[in-house]
This record gives C-alpha cells, structure tokens and sequence, in this order.
C-alpha cells in the first residue's frame, strides 16, 4: 500500500505553483496536525490497512513544519510499515537543518527530495523561489549528514534558458551527492500566480528535454520515467503510481484510489480540519483504469500489456521502431513520445 500525506504550508508560494499549499498560516498547523491524524487513523482503519510499502511526505514544504508535529503521526504509521518501505520528505533548501533532519530520520525517513530547480540566481529569482545558489550547497551538505538517499528537482525550459546555461546546471546537480533526479519541462498552469501568462517558459520551440535525457543518460543516470533519472535508487513510491497499484492520500487536497474509486480530499483548510475524513468520490470503469494504464505505462519503464493496445495498430509503432515488445508488455524507444503513442494504441 503506498501512502501519500499532504502538508500545505510554506514560507513563500513560488509563481508557477498550483498545488494546494498556504502562506502565512502559522496558526493552523497544529490544528490541521491534529486533523491530518484523525484522519490517518480512520483511514488505516477504513480500508484495513495491513502493510505500508512507502510513504511520501508533499506539499507545500514539509520542512516548513516543526519536526514535533510529524512524531505522532509516525508512531501510528511505523508499525505498519514493511521492512524497506520507502519514506520519502519533500523539502526545500532554504529550510535544512542538522536538528530536522536528525528527528525525521529518526522517525524513519530514508529519502529526501530537494527542491533545487535552478543554480541560476536569476532563474530562481523569475521562478519565484525563495533559495539562492548558496543555499543549495549548504542544504547537501547538512543532508548527506543524515540520509543518503538524495533526490533532486530541477526546471527546465524557462526563457532564462541557454544549452550552455542548462549544461552547466546539470553540471552542478552531478556535483551533489544524489542519486536520483527529476527534470521537469516548466508549464504554467491556469491556477498557478503566474495564471495563463507565457512570458515565463522557453520562447522557442524546441524544448530542452532531450538534451536534459542525453546528458543525464550519459552520465550514468538512466531515463525510467519522462522525468525522473536514476543512478540508483529508483523512487518506489512514484513505480507504485505507474504500475497502478492502489493508493492513499491523506491532508487537505490529497488524492487515493482503491479499486475503483478515487477519493479527494477537500482543497480548504478550514474545511479540511472541521472534517478531515470528508471525501469527494469519482467512480472508475475498468476501461478508465486500463486507459491510465497505457498512458502511464508509456511514460515509463513499467510499460503496458500488450492485450490492452489496438493490435491492428500496434505493428505499425514496433515497425516504425516507436515501441518494442518484451514478455507480453510494450513499452515506449522515446518516453517524450508516450502520449502520442498512448492515444493512437488506446
């Protein structure tokens, strides 16, 4: 069973956000720790949880949190978890410490995702980020101290932008003690600050994806998923999501699915801790499931059944070498044409 938990704070709300998280809300996190615990334990109990298999700890900013606010939780959450369960903090640089990071690792954090996304000061600046490129040092160095399993968040195709400028970034991220890296292309979204301006991303057309992949990938972190590069220690949580496994979300706007239904959580602090076991509902046919299937498969190394494509089509996409087939699955050459592919085999 994989485990997400919502925390929505942070210290600043970068312009290009749109998840759910909250500014200048200080006096609400204790009150929202203590619903987020109501509903962990009526969640377990709901859906009889017997093991847990990874936790991801998102937001917001978790290490905008007092690490005393996670203790409860995790003493109800470690005696289901299994022996290499994967416990992963989302944090950002500005926030680390040596004293933080010693009590989550304590509470059994094993992996850490750190929010970097540019040793650009001036892209950080644009992005609306609140670390500096000293701030990024600083932040591994206290990390690497406690927990060595280490992932990194960069963007790309802002218009600050250069081949040269994204070398020498990727650069910068191989100098740091990590493992793993997620690059992601920047999109505005429509509820984010930044709203539907463009004035934001790359201004020319051709994305700097696949030259972000041949660097990576030339420098022993392979490709698994359209954004994530792995020299080691692939994030299981996020393989949990691809294969379809079952999930759970809980905290304000979080998101599960058990068989088929999927569960939301509200969006809204106050409605959130007033009721903190409240669901919306979304009903699932097998046919939405086995759609998700192919479009997540095709965006990673998990692949798709092969009973599941279009079989008159399929044998135009292996013989334009887009796919190939291997013990009944198909799985993407270039995981940057996935979606192309998933909505011709579908």
């Amino acid at each position: 069973m994989l485990l997400y938990i919502h925390i929505p704070f942070c210290d600043s709300k970068c312009g290009y956000c749109a998840f759910f998280s909250q500014v200048n809300k200080e006096d609400m996190i204790t009150p929202y720790f203590q619903a987020l615990l109501k509903d962990i334990k009526y969640t377990l109990q709901h859906f009889n949880v017997k093991q847990i298999t990874s936790i991801f700890v998102g937001g917001g900013t978790p290490n905008f949190v007092d690490s005393k606010h996670y203790i409860e939780i995790f003493r109800h959450l470690l005696p289901l978890c299994t022996s290499d369960c994967e416990i992963t903090f989302e944090m950002n640089p500005n926030l680390l410490s040596h004293t933080w990071l010693e009590e989550i690792k304590n509470l059994g954090a094993n992996r850490l995702s750190i929010g970097v996304q540019s040793f650009h000061n001036d892209k950080l600046q644009m992005l609306e980020r609140v670390h500096t490129y000293d701030d990024i040092a600083r932040a591994f160095d206290i990390a690497y101290n406690h927990i060595n399993n280490i992932s990194l968040d960069l963007i790309y195709d802002c218009k600050l932008d250069t081949q040269e400028r994204m070398q020498y970034e990727l650069e910068s991220a191989l100098k740091l003690p990590i493992n793993h890296l997620s690059a992601y292309s920047l999109s505005i979204d429509s509820h984010s600050r930044f709203g539907d301006r463009q004035d934001h991303t790359l201004q020319s057309k051709e994305s700097f994806g696949i030259f972000v992949r041949d660097f990576l990938q030339n420098n022993n972190f392979k490709q698994y998923e359209v954004s994530n590069f792995a020299r080691v220690n692939k994030c299981k949580h996020n393989l949990g999501y691809w294969r379809g496994d079952i999930y759970l979300g809980v905290g304000a706007s979080s998101v599960g699915r058990v068989d088929l239904i999927r569960y939301f959580a509200p969006a809204n602090l106050e409605q959130y801790i007033a009721n903190p076991t409240q669901r919306k509902k979304e009903y699932l046919s097998l046919n939405d499931l086995h759609f998700e299937s192919i479009f997540m498969g095709f965006r990673s190394e998990i692949g798709v059944e092969k009973k599941l494509l279009n079989q008159t089509k399929l044998q135009y996409v292996i013989d334009d070498n887009l796919c190939y087939e291997y013990n009944d699955r198909v799985y993407a050459n270039d995981f940057f044409l996935a979606d192309s592919i998933a909505l011709y085999l579908a």
